[in-house]
């Protein structure tokens, strides 16, 4: 099962008026018409409105069809409306039109790992990112590739994930994540270290409380984790860590 990605990583920080282009210059006119459009479809990504964003964005392209923001913000659209298909192609033309555009080649690996279960295909996107030496959100980079190594190579998604604690070393997602790997590996107390780290820094997810309750039973302590199973089950009744608890439990007897 793929893990879960942070998945929102500099998709809506983009200056509307700025777009990444290559190939002949383009008219004035259809530079602004395109910068417009581009605008528009920002906002209403923002708002949620997919529909009339895939609408401007469309037709910022049409205006400048070189833009790897445009496209790449398109496959988005593409992909919150399930056409898997057209977002594939919409984030491979960004890359086309960008090949240093670290936010496309991040979002096509993300595609690739939560969409497709190309978990190879991913990676190979997150180091072309990663290669970028001046992208300011390399903490970002380094835990989305570690957690969607996750299923396919414990210790090189161990290394990500502290190569983006190291930049941000109370970032939670990567607290999270490596808990879950040190769980993974049986490194149990490692994972209680992390964990607690991460409840420090944020407020408890269920993610983390199901990872407490199990790492605290592998350690065999029932109460320990009788108290992140009760917070799991107040705070999050309807989470699928919590359909996993109760499932575990009506089997236990």
């Amino acid at each position: 099962m793929i893990a879960r990605l942070l998945i929102a990583i500099a998709l809506l920080t983009v200056t509307a008026c700025i777009t990444t282009t290559t190939g002949p210059t383009i008219q004035r006119n259809d530079a602004e018409a395109a910068a417009i459009n581009l605008n528009l479809g920002i906002n209403y990504l923002r708002q949620g409105n997919m529909e009339q964003a895939r609408i401007k964005l469309e037709r910022s392209i049409k205006f400048d069809s070189n833009s790897s923001t445009a496209h790449r913000l398109l496959g988005l659209v593409y992909e919150q409306l399930g056409d898997t298909k057209s977002a594939e192609e919409q984030y491979r033309l960004a890359i086309r039109q960008g090949p240093k555009d670290a936010d496309a080649l991040t979002q096509l690996a993300i595609f690739l790992c939560t969409q497709k279960g190309d978990l190879e295909g991913a990676l190979v996107y997150f180091k072309r990112a990663l290669d970028i030496p001046l992208y300011q959100q390399r903490y970002l980079l380094f835990t989305n590739a570690g957690t969607c190594a996750k299923s396919l190579d414990l210790e090189l998604a161990e290394n990500y994930l502290r190569r983006g604690l190291e930049l941000n070393p109370n970032y939670p997602e990567a607290l999270l994540q490596l808990g879950d790997v040190a769980y993974q590996r049986g490194n149990y107390l490692q994972s209680r270290a992390f964990v607690e780290r991460y409840l420090a820094a944020a407020n408890p997810s269920s993610q983390a409380l199901w990872l407490g309750y199990k790492l605290e039973n592998a350690l065999g302590h029932a109460d320990a984790a009788n108290v992140y199973a009760k917070q799991l089950v107040r705070d999050f009744p309807e989470s699928a860590e919590t359909v996993l608890l109760l499932e575990q439990r009506r089997n236990a007897g």
